[in-house]
């Protein structure tokens, strides 16, 4: 496991967080866990999210809802980092299930109600890495994640990378330059994810992509390298980036 070495102004807020949470939510709280780059060693201060779940046993109630929507509010005045927090709620015996409502993410400084796609790659990083700031083990109620339930949401991730690169005529995102970089060392990391059977950090799966795919695909890894952090001023090519979500989908669908 990495040792984790959380920035002291991350480190407050989380502490903070872990604080206001059982205030705001009291016995609707099961648990906080701290997942992604900055529990893989792979965090960039200048650009990461601050990684969260908060499992509840049921549904946000609107009051709970309005008084953490304010306290972030409020929060996020003060505290620059507050926005870059992205916390998942999730209800404890639907984590791993399709729900169109129910849950709720804070990101880009916007708490919303949402649905949730049972996403495991996130658990199977929580698992492997995560750290728990409160509550039970995540291990006493993830159900266990099948190589059927991996391949299905490494084949969802594709498809919504193929939606906002290729398909979705007004996406917000594709001409970000960020989320390019992001689409493409995600599609990395599915295909280590397909390949082993575990989750590691999108660094992680560039550099074993670097080694283990075809040279057509270096440059765009390379690139999307690069821009993730920070060093090039335009966006990777779209047409590249949308060749290499095709490779990735035949990967994922090869014969054994």
């Amino acid at each position: 496991m990495v040792m984790v070495r959380i920035p002291i102004e991350i480190a407050a807020l989380l502490e903070e967080l872990t604080t206001v949470l059982p205030t705001v939510l009291g016995e609707n709280l099961v648990g906080v866990y701290l997942y992604g780059s900055l529990t893989q060693g792979a965090f960039n201060p200048e650009r990461s999210d601050v990684d969260c779940i908060v499992v509840t046993q049921h549904e946000l109630t609107d009051l709970q809802f309005a008084t953490l929507d304010a306290w972030l509010a409020d929060a996020a005045v003060a505290k620059p980092w507050v926005v870059r927090l992205q916390i998942s709620f999730l209800i404890r015996d639907e984590v791993l299930i399709n729900t169109p409502k129910g849950n709720c993410l804070y990101q880009l400084g916007r708490l919303t109600r949402v649905g949730s796609d049972g996403n495991p790659i996130i658990w199977m990083n929580v698992l492997d890495s995560g750290v728990v700031l409160l509550g039970p083990p995540a291990e006493l109620f993830v159900p266990p994640i099948t190589p059927e339930i991996l391949f299905a949401a490494l084949t969802r991730e594709i498809g919504y990378l193929r939606e906002e690169i290729v398909e979705k005529p007004n996406s917000e995102w594709r001409d970000v330059p960020r989320y390019r970089a992001y689409a493409v060392l995600t599609l990395c990391r599915i295909l280590y994810s397909h390949r082993h059977g575990t989750v590691v950090s999108k660094p992680q799966a560039a550099d074993w992509a670097l080694r283990s795919l075809p040279d057509e695909w270096h440059d765009v890894i390379d690139q999307a390298l690069e821009a993730d952090a920070g060093q090039r001023a335009q966006g990777l090519d779209l047409a590249s980036i949308a060749r290499f979500i095709e490779f990735a989908d035949a990967q994922l669908h090869a014969q054994p």
